[in-house]
């Protein structure tokens, strides 16, 4: 960053993050192998092209909480990584299907006016009577907050509310020709409560349409060999069997085609030879046989006996005298080792053999069975969850089978079953315990749809419950900007639409007592869960929405990118360091990362300053100096990793909301019988993490980093446990390091080695620490990291 001559004070971004983005997407462009991929970094490049023009013209503002020129908050804008905004509008661009759908059944082009006459229309009687009829069904979709602006004036008309409805209007109007403030239609009503789904029914579909086409070509090749090749092969030795002269068919054959006496059992050649007599139909059954082996030669090996038979026997059919005595013997012998290995066609032994072999390839393949179950879930609306999916995994039925040329009953295996599991309506609880809800970031995502149900129940009115949870979630999607100067991203509050709704609330239904069970009970399955990930963003946005809804003030912080931080942390981080400091006094936590006397007293003297805009900053500057005191570098735009190393002193001090959440939430009681089990549930992760490392690359930042926020993690949990578990914890980690590979046990027996240190109260920056090979497991180092070379 630099100072802007303009004026005094004010920061400028440089466009550096932009251009190594903008390199990254043409790299892709033009060196992946993947066209998918190239696509994606073509769209990328795109927009960061746009993202330079609009740096370098000034008609996007970096860093403000309204970057594009003229547009007011409210509006949406694309925002790319880093949070830099493209100059496009996520309600805007072209006109999308549903939109050209409108404008043909109008018998209009799509022109440049097109979207604000298909705003305007839906405020005419017959417009507000659609917009009637969508809220009364409840299917509509709502991907951007804009598209349910006239939803809201429908609803305000509707009701009486005309001059709100009007002031919605009066701020929406000029965008009509830019923006959609209208829903897309949908097959059904979506529901907000306290079940969930992770993904839409269409989501499970075309996971079952990519399974489809993925029949394995083994198993399919089997199939083809035992149902079609095979039986053919046996038809066409039977019909050259029925051409031999003199040979008994009760005298096997052996391996070299030499008839086999009964009575010694000895081979001897005798007997007669194939193509000799020609039985009356010989030869139209010898057509009729190569016209199906014609049929299926393209999908055939050509290089087998059959193969080789098959010509033999198209020159028996058409031109016999061509035959030579050499080509009688090869025929010869190849029935011989046919039948010396499978028998004589209408055998027992060939009989059993086919019948086992029919009995393997009998099984319906799953990409078939995959089809099956994506027809089944094409009858359901496309765009909602599954109530109950018992009915879709019923076997398969006769119509269905008919369909496929296969057997009825065969039953939909566990594994395309499973496809159902992130479509499947139910409680976040049973959804993690499935494990559908696999990681803390997944949590986050379903967490809208409680968050919406929760948001809404102060609205009486059923129609505008369900209009609220729909721009909820939208406004959930709405990606954060990079801010400078401490700015707050805008509030779902300050859409205008949305603020008419807001005024409709009633007192009496506030939802403080759901919110604050919804909120414990989420935050409980956070932490016992997935003990070893930080909270993600999206899991804090929920948290503080929850904690907001239920009248408690819960001081929680985000995580800060690297790449974009401004050098400054903001009040709120001072005072979480604070909190988290009188909760974790002279513990094995400020133990282990050398949280001092005096670093713990700077920390109380933050706190006591009180907020206000002195106070605000003299807060943030004081925690900034304290992390990059502790970091031992200096923070600012554009030097990254030092910008890493001070986030994570923050985190440390701020133990990154888990000290503020079992705190102000009153979990400690609930979560003492879990501490130990969660601490070994870090180290074992790390374990399998840094297994993982070592194979494909040792020295990866990320593996390091992700097992320096789980080791943080996991010090925490077990600061909150006695002194005694302390030893026990350090015993049973011991026992587990050494059941992993001696390259993993060298690796982490250093960060061991330094817990086991602070646990015994002693200092690991003292010299005598250091020199027992004893580290402080951190995500980022000013050189090479130590674990990268261990």
């Amino acid at each position: 960053m630099d100072n802007d001559d303009s004026g005094a004070g004010r920061i400028r971004i440089a466009p550096g993050y932009a251009t190594l983005q903008l390199a990254a997407a043409l790299r892709a462009v033009s060196d992946h192998p993947d066209p998918q991929v190239r696509a994606n970094g073509a769209t990328k490049a795109r927009q960061w092209e746009q993202v330079m023009v609009g740096m370098f013209t000034g008609a996007i503002a970096v860093g403000s909480r309204t970057p594009l020129d003229g547009a007011p908050a409210w509006v949406t804008p694309d925002v790319v990584k880093g949070g830099f905004a493209t100059g496009d509008f996520k309600a805007g661009g072209p006109l999308q299907g549903h939109e050209l759908a409108t404008l043909a059944a109008a018998g209009m082009a799509p022109t440049p006016a097109a979207r604000r006459w298909l705003n305007a229309r839906l405020l005419t009687d017959e417009g507000l009577a659609s917009l009637y009829a969508l809220l009364d069904s409840g299917c509509y979709e709502i991907n951007v907050p804009e598209e349910g602006a006239l939803l809201v004036v429908a609803w305000l008309t509707r009701h009486g509310k005309l001059e709100q409805a009007r002031e919605v209007l009066d701020a929406i109007a000029p965008w009509f020709d830019r923006l959609r403030f209208y829903p897309l239609p949908a097959a059904q009503p979506r529901r907000f409560g306290e079940r969930v789904f992770l993904a839409p029914v269409s989501a499970a579909v075309s996971a079952l349409q990519k399974r489809q086409g993925d029949g394995n070509p083994r198993i399919l090749a089997q199939r083809a060999a035992v149902r079609v090749r095979l039986p053919l092969y046996d038809r066409v030795l039977r019909l050259f069997l029925d051409s031999v002269d003199g040979a008994p068919p009760s005298i096997d054959i052996g391996a070299d085609g030499a008839w086999r006496d009964p009575a010694s059992g000895k081979f001897r050649i005798a007997g007669g030879w194939p193509c000799r007599l020609y039985p009356a139909g010989w030869r139209e059954r010898g057509e009729a046989l190569l016209r199906e082996w014609q049929a299926h030669a393209a999908a055939a090996r050509t290089d087998d006996s059959l193969a080789e038979l098959c010509g033999y026997l198209h020159l028996c059919v058409s031109e016999p005298a061509a035959l030579s005595g050499r080509d009688v013997g090869r025929i010869r012998l190849i029935l011989g080792r046919y039948i010396s290995k499978r028998g004589l066609p209408g055998s027992a032994q060939l009989a059993a053999l086919r019948s086992a072999q029919a009995r393997q390839v009998a099984a319906v393949p799953y990409h078939l069975l995959a089809g099956v179950l994506a027809d089944r879930l094409r009858a359901v609306a496309q765009d909602g969850g599954l109530d109950d999916p018992a009915p879709l995994g019923v076997p398969v039925t006769v119509a269905e089978a008919a369909s496929l040329g296969e057997d009825a009953g065969a039953p939909i295996p566990a594994v395309l079953l499973a496809k159902l599991d992130r479509c499947s309506i139910e409680s976040v609880p049973v959804l993690v315990e499935r494990g559908v809800i696999g990681s803390a970031e997944v949590l986050a995502g379903v967490l809208p749809q409680l968050s919406a149900a929760i948001n809404g129940a102060a609205l009486a009115e059923p129609s505008l419950k369900q209009l609220y949870g729909a721009l909820y979630q939208a406004f959930r999607r709405r990606r954060s900007l990079l801010l400078q100067n401490l700015q707050s991203q805008v509030r779902i509050g300050e859409l205008p639409w949305v603020a008419a709704v807001n005024a409709q609330r009633q007192q009496g239904l506030a939802p403080r007592t759901l919110a604050r069970r919804t909120l414990d009970e989420l935050a409980l399955l956070a932490l016992t869960s997935f003990p070893q990930t930080a909270i993600p963003n999206p899991l804090i946005q929920e948290l503080n929405t929850l904690a907001g809804n239920a009248g408690l003030d819960l001081p929680l912080v985000e995580e800060l990118a690297a790449d974009i931080f401004m050098g400054t942390f903001g009040h709120k981080f001072a005072n979480v360091a604070a909190h988290a400091s009188a909760m974790l006094d002279d513990s094995l936590y400020y133990h282990y990362y050398g949280i001092d006397a005096a670093v713990r007293a700077q920390l109380r003297e933050l706190a006591q300053r009180r907020d206000g805009s002195a106070a605000t900053q003299a807060n943030a500057d004081g925690l900034t100096g304290l992390c990059e005191a502790r970091a031992g570098v200096r923070s600012g735009f554009g030097t990254v990793i030092n910008n890493a190393m001070v986030i994570e002193q923050q985190q440390i001090l701020t133990t990154h909301n888990l000290a503020a959440l079992v705190a102000r939430l009153d979990l400690d009681g609930e979560l003492q019988a879990h501490y130990e089990r969660m601490a070994q549930q870090c180290f074992a992760w790390i374990c399998r993490n840094q297994h993982n490392a070592l194979n494909a690359w040792p020295g990866d930042p990320r593996a390091i980093r992700n097992a320096a926020y789980a080791w943080r993690q996991m010090v925490f949990f077990l600061s909150m446990t006695a002194a005694a578990t302390h030893a026990d914890f350090i015993a049973w980690a011991h026992s587990h390091l050494a059941q992993e590979s001696p390259r993993l046990r060298q690796r982490l027996a250093p960060a061991l080695a330094g817990l086991e240190l602070a646990a015994a109260g002693r200092s690991l920056d003292d010299p005598a620490s250091l020199a027992s090979g004893a580290r402080r497991l951190l995500a980022y180092a000013k050189g090479q990291h130590w674990m990268a070379v261990a």
